[in-house]
């Protein structure tokens, strides 16, 4: 039997997913976007699928969604990878993290003293933690880059520091913690309010690391630290502009 023609109602407006499944739909898309990072630059279809714990169909439809906007992009081997938008994206929000700007010249010159790697940290939540950016070791032998990704607070020198568990000397030094024969050392950066808005750290192999070094490290730290503070305070919109980095880092953490 034929199906009888569905009558529209005048002026009524076309049916749309619930907004509970568009916000999931966008969650999940997200969350398959947050999978690409600097040690994992491309991924298969499957390998989405299973770091994403969704099914396969639902990972490639959101897949075709995100390459027609051009937020991913098939690769020739067939596995996936970012697309050109995200490129303008990070660049566009480069130009608005002002402490990131502000940091560079920091890390940089901590790079050339130390020789190690040299990282800005922020708070994404309670537990955890994420560089946003660092400055790479010269070494051949180094400590593999971690920008991006999720670290824990508890037991690292960044998460102490940025949980304000600060002892008198002004900065945490800690070794082995979340990477065996890591050893780290981070100092705090200052908002106007006093709260500690980012962690300023080196990281390197513990063998590299000797108390002799850690001392003058810890000392071209707390300075730079200091003098990335004093910038902040003096500028309290950048300020601002960095509590509101912790907020997006907040809320794309819990959407992923």
């Amino acid at each position: 039997m034929e199906a009888a023609p569905r009558v529209g109602v005048p002026g009524a407006l076309p049916s749309t997913p619930p907004a509970s499944d568009a916000v999931r739909s966008v969650a999940r898309a997200f969350k398959l976007l947050t999978l690409f990072t600097p040690d994992r630059p491309r991924a298969t279809l499957t390998e989405l699928a299973q770091h994403s714990d969704l099914a396969i169909s639902t990972v490639s439809r959101l897949l075709a969604t995100l390459e027609s906007l051009q937020l991913v992009r098939r690769l020739e081997t067939g596995a996936w990878g970012l697309g050109v938008r995200v490129l303008q994206l990070g660049a566009a929000a480069r130009e608005t993290f002002d402490l990131i700007g502000i940091a560079e010249p920091v890390l940089e010159k901590l790079n050339r003293a130390t020789g190690e790697n040299t990282n800005l940290a922020m708070r994404i939540d309670n537990e955890s933690f994420t560089y946003v950016r660092q400055f790479m070791s010269r070494h051949p032998v180094r400590h593999a880059t971690w920008v991006g990704k999720t670290q824990p607070l508890k037991g690292t020198a960044n998460g102490a520091v940025l949980i304000g568990n600060i002892p008198h000397e002004g900065y945490v030094a800690t070794h082995k913690t979340v990477e065996p024969e890591i050893s780290a050392i981070a100092a705090p950066i200052y908002g106007p309010g006093s709260e500690v808005i980012a962690s300023l750290s080196v990281t390197g192999p513990t063998y590299r690391m000797t108390e002799r070094k850690v001392s003058r490290y810890a000392k071209l730290l707390v300075d730079g630290a200091a003098r990335l503070s004093h910038a902040l305070q003096a500028d309290e919109s950048g300020s601002k502009r960095a509590r509101r980095i912790n907020g997006d880092l907040q809320r794309k953490h819990e959407m992923s």
